[in-house]
């Protein structure tokens, strides 16, 4: 039997820096430190995708980047609030590709309220260690977002560290370098290196909307 090809899939590699210390307590549920963001749970991050394997119906997706920035809502967790978020799309992506990864990245984002989605030069570079999983992250959207990371490894240096996500999988963490997103368009901007940087392998389809591991 031939198996039936998906409508949609993305398959690639995702990099995440927020403005919370290495590990940002938003991935355990917790609180949020509230002497860096104003007096608030909350914190602020993008999600940068770069995309290896995909395609919505006919027409193919490989080699794109998206960017999803966002504000989580005061007072996390406890706050109703959805949070505001803006999409950026690859410009090198033609106006095919552009639809299909808005009408993606919209339904993978319906719990947060979209403000805008952008057309944007995105640059996405990794940087194996030692041939990897190790590995090194920068993203530029020019006059928009600069973050730059370094891995946090094991004690000989061989390995990634690592936490568990939502779904079991394993992500690895790093710490910022850069990290600054000046698009007034998103309610809160910053400028915050030194703080939390994560990266994994992800897969999104219509069945699996949720990109963590």
């Amino acid at each position: 039997m031939t198996e039936e090809k998906l409508e949609w899939m993305l398959k690639g590699e995702c990099t995440e820096a927020c403005t919370s210390p290495p590990v940002c307590p938003a991935y355990w549920g917790s609180p949020l430190p509230k002497d860096l963001h104003n007096g608030h749970s909350q914190c602020e991050s993008v999600f940068s995708f770069h995309i290896n394997e995909g395609h919505y119906r006919h027409t193919a997706l490989r080699g794109l980047n998206v960017c999803v920035a966002f504000n989580i809502s005061p007072e996390f967790p406890e706050s109703p609030e959805p949070w505001p978020c803006i999409i950026f799309i690859d410009e090198k992506a033609n106006d095919s590709q552009a639809t299909a990864l808005e009408k993606i990245y919209r339904i993978a984002t319906s719990m947060w309220k979209v403000l805008k989605v952008k057309r944007a030069a995105i640059s996405f570079t990794k940087e194996p260690v030692n041939g990897g999983p190790v590995a090194r992250h920068r993203v530029e959207i020019p006059g928009l977002y600069s973050m730059k990371a370094q891995p946090l490894l094991t004690m000989d240096g061989s390995k990634p560290r690592q936490i568990n996500g939502l779904n079991g999988g394993s992500i690895n963490i790093g710490k910022s370098e850069v990290n600054e997103f000046k698009d007034a368009d998103l309610p809160r901007t910053w400028n915050q290196p030194g703080m939390s940087n994560v990266y994994f392998d992800f897969t999104m389809t219509p069945q699996r909307l949720f990109w963590m591991p």
